[in-house]
Order: structure tokens, then C-alpha cells, then sequence
């Protein structure tokens, strides 16, 4: 009875062993490389929509993948260069990538310039990215602020934003270079005043030094209780770096997580004014905003996702697609959770125009 036993579990681990060995020599069909210069939340969004909607559309089709993500890094333009070489000859050479997802212009320019033989998908997701110009965003903004108006119908209007360019006292910082999100976010700025000048709304703009003496979000609390003393109704908050990563929650100066109106480090009650926000972005909305009208970049990782299969089946021969992101054909969102937790009541007329 025992060599029976014994005979009956060495059968087990041989055709448990050979079943490991059969499944570690199983290949998925596909390698899908992915890479972006660093993270970013609209590009996270990107990444999500993609992932999602390939999985589907590789199920459908009896087809597997794997995917593989690399980002670049380095402080210099020639860091960032060797370091976006290496991950393209990781990703084709050592990966064997069929096609190349890239997320930043200088992912996009090193795969051209590295790998042109393998296809790729060039989706430029972060504003901060690109060199905008007042057209590209023009309508994006004005239906931004027109749901401001809607939102503080009688107030005056406010825009709030990290100004890197300044000192303590206000001076401006000599030698400091602006970056393509500082430009882009004076841009937004600017448009946002202007469509607000057109409405005839009288606005208050405040632009706050970056301290290493105070977190952000002690900033913001403080400049939107002055904003609100001083009649503001609503505050626009422009798509920019410093505020979507506070927006977003990150840990501060160590300090715990914390986003815009709440604190949840234990070490302080912060009390911050009850003001609606309109976010220049859906994801930045979604944790501090009560609406806005963007970019679904959720979709526009769909639509990659497509390009993506189509050339992975055949359906395009093309060895590039670029999918340009469209300002001016953005969706309405509500943010009912921020909404209770200050205590405003989204307008219907705001709510009426979701599709």
C-alpha cells in the first residue's frame, strides 16, 4: 500500500512539474512596450483606458500580451535622451516589443530615432508636454468658466495656481527657466481672465511661491479662505503639475496624504474654506472639483488600445499613428462626493448638460 501511495504521488509531481514546464514555455502572442518621460495623472489615465480596452479587445480575439512599462529619468535634456536610448533598446532588443505605446514627445523622438522598424502609437497625454497655443485650449477654457459662472452666478471669480517664477515676497527668481507646464498653465491662466473680462465677471488671481517652510496644501487653504472673504464664489484651478499632485494626494513633505480640502495625517484639523473649484482636468476634478469640462483621456487610451490591435492584426500597416489630443472635444463631469463634503448644491443646469 505504501509503494502504491508512493508510486501515486511521484505521478503527481511529475505531472505537476511537467505542467509548470509546459506552462513556462507557453508564449502570449504579443509584447506591447509602453513609455513616457515621467508620471503623470492625465497619462495614468491614458494608461488605464488602454490597458482595459486592449485586454478586451485581446480577449475577443483569443489573443494574449504582455505588457511592459519604462520610464525615463534624468535632470538634463541629455540625461533624459540616453536614459529614453535605453529603454527603447530594452524594450525592442531585450523585450522583443511588437508595438511601442509612447506616452511624451521624448519617448516618441527616441523610438523614431532608435527603433523606426518597430510600430508605434504616439498618444501626448500631459498638457505640461507639448507647446500649446491660445486656439488649442480656447474652448476648453471658455466652457470652464461658463460653468463658473453658472456655479457663482453673482461672485466674483477666482483662479488659483503655484507660481515657480516668484519669491517669498513676490519678486521674480533671476535665471529661472520656465518649463513647457509653466508656459502652458500662464496660457490657461490667461485665457481663463480673458473669458472672464468677456462676461464682464471681476476676478481676483492668486499665484503662490513654492515654500519648503509650508506644505501646498497649507497655500491653498489659506489662499482660498482670503479668496472667499474677499467675495469669491467659484476658483479655477489651471492644469498644472504642483496642484495636480496636490489635487491628487501625495505625500507632502512627509507629512502624510492630503489633498485640497481635507487632511487625514493626524496631526492637524485643517479648516478650509467651503469654495466650489472647477479643475482644467476630469482627473484633477475627480478629487477636489465640483465640475468641469476636459479631455476624457480615458478615451483617448481607448482609442490607442485600437490603433494598437488594428496594427498587431493587420487591420493598419502603418509604422506610426499619433493621436492628438482635441481640447474642444471634451465631456461635462459633476463631482457629487466634493459637492457634499462642502457643502454645495451642483446647480441642475450644470447637471443637465452630461450627455
Amino acid at each position: 500500500m505504501k509503494k502504491r501511495i508512493a508510486v501515486v504521488v511521484l505521478l503527481i509531481v511529475i505531472m505537476a512539474t511537467s505542467l509548470f514546464a509546459f506552462a513556462g514555455c507557453q508564449k502570449t502572442n504579443y509584447v506591447i512596450g509602453v513609455m513616457e518621460n515621467s508620471e503623470h495623472f492625465s497619462s495614468d489615465m491614458v494608461q488605464k483606458g488602454f490597458r482595459e480596452t486592449l485586454s478586451k479587445l485581446m480577449s475577443e480575439a483569443g489573443k494574449t500580451y504582455k505588457y511592459v512599462y519604462r520610464k525615463s529619468g534624468g535632470d538634463t535634456d541629455e540625461d533624459i535622451a540616453a536614459s529614453e536610448k535605453s529603454n527603447v533598446e530594452f524594450l525592442v532588443s531585450k523585450k522583443k516589443a511588437n508595438v511601442i505605446l509612447t506616452l511624451s514627445q521624448s519617448s516618441a523622438d527616441s523610438v523614431l530615432a532608435n527603433a523606426s522598424d518597430t510600430p508605434m502609437v504616439f498618444a501626448q497625454a500631459a498638457i505640461a508636454d507639448r507647446n500649446l497655443q491660445k486656439d488649442d485650449l480656447r474652448v476648453q477654457i471658455e466652457k470652464q468658466v461658463e460653468l463658473m459662472r453658472i456655479i457663482a452666478p453673482n461672485a466674483k471669480l477666482g483662479i488659483l495656481y503655484c507660481n515657480p517664477t516668484i519669491d517669498l515676497e513676490g519678486n521674480t527668481i533671476e535665471g529661472y527657466v520656465k518649463t513647457k507646464a509653466d508656459i502652458n498653465m500662464e496660457l490657461q491662466i490667461e485665457l481663463a481672465k480673458e473669458c472672464m473680462a468677456a462676461l464682464g465677471v471681476e476676478c481676483s488671481v492668486v499665484g503662490y511661491a513654492k515654500d519648503e517652510g509650508k506644505t501646498h496644501d497649507t497655500h491653498i487653504r489659506e489662499a482660498l479662505n482670503d479668496m472667499k472673504a474677499e467675495g469669491v464664489g467659484c476658483v479655477f484651478l489651471p492644469v498644472d503639475n504642483t496642484l495636480a499632485s496636490v489635487a491628487f494626494g501625495p505625500k507632502i513633505h512627509e507629512r502624510g496624504n492630503t489633498n485640497i480640502y481635507t487632511s487625514k495625517n493626524g496631526i492637524e484639523a485643517r479648516e478650509v474654506a467651503n469654495m466650489p473649484i472647477v479643475c482644467g482636468d476630469i482627473n484633477m476634478n475627480e478629487f477636489c472639483g465640483v465640475a468641469t469640462y476636459a479631455v476624457d483621456y480615458y478615451a483617448m487610451g481607448a482609442q490607442a488600445a485600437q490603433e494598437v490591435f488594428n496594427m498587431l492584426t493587420g487591420a493598419n500597416e502603418s509604422k506610426y499613428v499619433e493621436i492628438k489630443t482635441d481640447f474642444s472635444k471634451g465631456k461635462y463631469v459633476v463631482n457629487d462626493k466634493v459637492a457634499e463634503e462642502i457643502g454645495f448644491a451642483i446647480p441642475q443646469t450644470v447637471k443637465d448638460l452630461i450627455a
